[in-house]
């Protein structure tokens, strides 16, 4: 009986992952013991077969309830297969002015997705290299997975 409900439980979990037709990329990387330090930059590579099409670029992060500010300021570089750099700084909001957790989740983790560029076209095919690294002025940070999400544009009508 335990075979079937586990066998059940896989295939749910896989018809929900599957039910998303704009992902074209979704990643995270673990932090180390939960804490994120200044000197950590987190790596991504996104192969681009396709330059016609429009994106959206999302960054992910998942934090401890521990985080001490109400936003996170990330670094965002985006290289290209040319080896053209674009670097932002992102203001993430942790939390409300209230204190209340902007994300989602339960327990001690809380989940935030950031829309980071919006209808956006790479400009060749190729790979392209995502940088995010903290920008607070605190050396560490409790922050526990760091992420890129990459979906197609669809313009509503």
């Amino acid at each position: 009986m335990p075979k079937i409900n586990l066998f059940i439980f896989l295939v749910l979990l896989l018809t929900i992952n599957s039910c998303d037709p704009n992902m074209v990329y979704d990643q995270f990387e673990k932090i180390q013991g939960q804490s994120w330090h200044t000197d950590d930059i987190k790596r991504f590579e996104f192969d681009v077969n396709d330059n016609q099409s429009f994106y959206n670029v999302y960054v992910n992060i998942r934090h401890t309830k521990d985080y001490p500010k109400s936003n996170l300021y990330l670094f965002v570089s985006i290289i290209g297969p040319n080896e053209n750099e674009i670097r932002d700084t992102i203001d993430l909001r942790i939390a409300d002015k209230h204190g209340k957790w902007t994300g989602s989740g339960f327990g001690d983790i809380k989940f935030v997705r950031k829309k980071i560029k919006e209808g956006v076209r790479f400009a060749q095919n190729g790979t392209y290299i995502f940088e995010i690294e903290q920008g607070m002025r605190l050396k560490e940070i409790p922050v526990t997975d760091v992420g890129i999400r990459i979906e197609k544009f669809n313009p509503v009508k």
